[in-house]
């Protein structure tokens, strides 16, 4: 049964995200979220099986079946990678509270990271949405506090890089939308957690920066990289902390 579920998560998953996708670019181009989807080269409503997450592509090889333009493989990408997280979410938790969390967290951070690589935009009405059910778990867990001092402390440290670079590099090192998110994120990590997913999503950025080093102008969307770091943290955090002290003999 755990794989069949498994095969269910994933093709829910999948769906969720390419709903997401169309969610982020939507609300970026203050469009209706009623609208048929449709080409965007010719304008022609799409049937059902054109948007079916990943058989729809590859049943129309990766083109519009009405103009035959070219639909960028990010779309295939979002959704495959949309459909592994939400999977090993569940063979990680199975259908546990921690599974909802995580589905919480990941819905947020796919159409954060959609629209950061897309347009280069954090939309703030999609994670303060995410507040309200995290809130409540945490309210009912009786964590409200941790999590509350986490996100605190979380927001004014970057908050304060923010600033610091500024002064360093004459520029913007961080942007406002990123610091923000970090309010969502603090209520699902702990303070250390949270910390350390900072200096991974700072290192996985740089590993990016450096492959784009003939591109030093080129922005760099870290919401991605953020995404990735949490998504490790909340999993495997304590367990690299608690490996990095012991490492130390502390």
């Amino acid at each position: 049964m755990t794989i069949l579920y498994a095969i269910i998560v994933f093709l829910f998953g999948s769906l969720f995200t390419s709903f997401y996708h169309v969610l982020a670019i939507r609300l970026n181009n203050k469009e209706s979220l009623l609208g048929k989807s449709h080409c965007d080269t010719c304008q022609h409503d799409l049937n059902l099986i054109d948007v079916f997450p990943i058989f729809g592509y590859l049943l129309n090889r990766g083109k519009c079946r009405y103009c035959k333009a070219s639909i960028p493989i990010k779309h295939l990408l979002y959704e495959l990678i949309g459909g592994i997280l939400f999977t090993l979410s569940y063979l990680l938790y199975g259908f546990g509270l921690d599974f909802w969390i995580m589905s919480i967290l990941l819905s947020v951070l796919i159409i954060e990271s959609i629209s950061d690589i897309d347009r280069m935009i954090v939309i703030d009405k999609i994670w303060i949405i995410g507040l309200v059910p995290v809130i409540i778990i945490r309210v009912i867990e009786e964590d409200i506090l941790t999590y509350l001092l986490s996100s605190t402390v979380l927001f004014t440290v970057l908050f304060l890089l923010a600033i610091i670079g500024k002064k360093i590099f004459k520029k913007e090192a961080l942007g406002g939308g990123d610091i923000k998110l970090y309010l969502f994120i603090g209520l699902f990590l702990t303070l250390p957690v949270g910390l350390l997913s900072i200096f991974l999503a700072s290192l996985f950025g740089l590993i990016y920066g450096i492959i784009f080093i003939n591109q030093k102008e080129k922005y760099i969307p870290l919401i991605p990289f953020i995404s990735l770091a949490v998504f490790i943290g909340y999993i495997y955090g304590e367990q690299m902390i608690t490996w990095y002290l012991n490492l130390l003999g502390m």
